[in-house]
């Protein structure tokens, strides 16, 4: 039978201009409406790797973290980022040696002594502070008022319905000293379900008080999972991209971060740790 050669495609792009679509990347074929947006030419400039400009959620040995607060700031500058955010536990982290109020402010001396030592790159005063069982947070307003940023995770009482942990998590959502949700469901992948949440009303309320919520890059979470982050995009919540390091080495774990971002629909402008360090300065302030 004859066979009748109706397009020369040397590679995808070709196929994508005979089909008259704007070219998809390989993240974003998953029956997501992307064929639509294609026709309108309205695929975005997904994120990239070489976009990021720091992170934020990072511990050192005044908590859990395996390596002292220079030697992470050395990591990162050695990434070349522009600015790295120290986030330690808080007291209620007892296994974890989470920082009470006094030893915060120590901490801080220490940073401002690191300061210093490294003018190339700036150092932010941040906690990963825990949502306690009724949504309210482990430190008090004083110390929360104290830091750069807060990252606010749930690290405890997981067995409650999803009405229960929803409300507790929209309680600390709605605390004006909180910047970002870490890793949103608290689910350990191969290892541990996350608990029930509503998370589109997470999403709407994060929208509503203006707060980020985080794609924690670590290959065991990767929460806020990428089906979410395109609602999320559209509703205006931007989006860190933190490793929740423990080590120097787990800095570059944010690299699994930008699969995700990249398979939700994100651009640079979504992704707060892309942006330039005057806008993550003014951000900070505005939040």
């Amino acid at each position: 039978s004859e066979f009748k050669l109706l397009f020369k495609c040397k590679d995808e792009e070709d196929i994508f201009n005979a089909l008259e679509l704007a070219y998809i990347p390989p993240e974003l074929r998953e029956n997501n409406n992307e064929i639509e947006s294609a026709e309108k030419n309205n695929i975005p400039k997904l994120l990239e790797e070489i976009d990021l400009r720091g992170t934020f959620h990072c511990h050192t040995t005044y908590s859990d973290g395996k390596n002292s607060l220079e030697e992470m700031v050395e990591a990162a500058r050695k990434l070349g980022f522009e600015y790295f955010g120290i986030a330690d536990h808080s007291k209620v982290a007892a296994y974890a040696n989470g920082l009470t109020p006094q030893r915060v402010k120590q901490q801080h001396k220490h940073i401002d002594e690191a300061q210093k030592k490294y003018s190339d790159i700036k150092i932010f005063k941040g906690t990963e502070v825990d949502i306690l069982r009724d949504g309210s947070l482990d430190f008090d307003d004083k110390t929360l008022a104290s830091f750069d940023y807060v990252v606010a995770s749930v690290h405890s009482v997981f067995k409650m319905s999803e009405e229960e942990m929803t409300r507790r998590i929209v309680k600390a959502l709605k605390n004006k000293y909180v910047t970002f949700l870490g890793h949103s469901t608290g689910r350990l992948l191969l290892q541990r379900d996350g608990y029930p949440l509503d998370t589109k009303t997470v999403i709407d309320v994060a929208s509503d008080y203006g707060k980020g919520i985080e794609i924690n890059a670590h290959p065991v979470r990767l929460d806020l999972d990428w089906r979410w982050c395109k609602y999320a995009k559209e509703k205006g919540v931007k989006i860190p991209i933190n490793p929740d390091a423990h080590s120097t080495e787990e800095i570059t774990l944010v690299k699994y971060g930008v699969n995700v971002a990249r398979k939700g629909w994100l651009e640079k402008s979504d992704v707060v740790t892309a942006w330039s360090l005057k806008e993550v300065e003014k951000y900070f302030l505005s939040t």
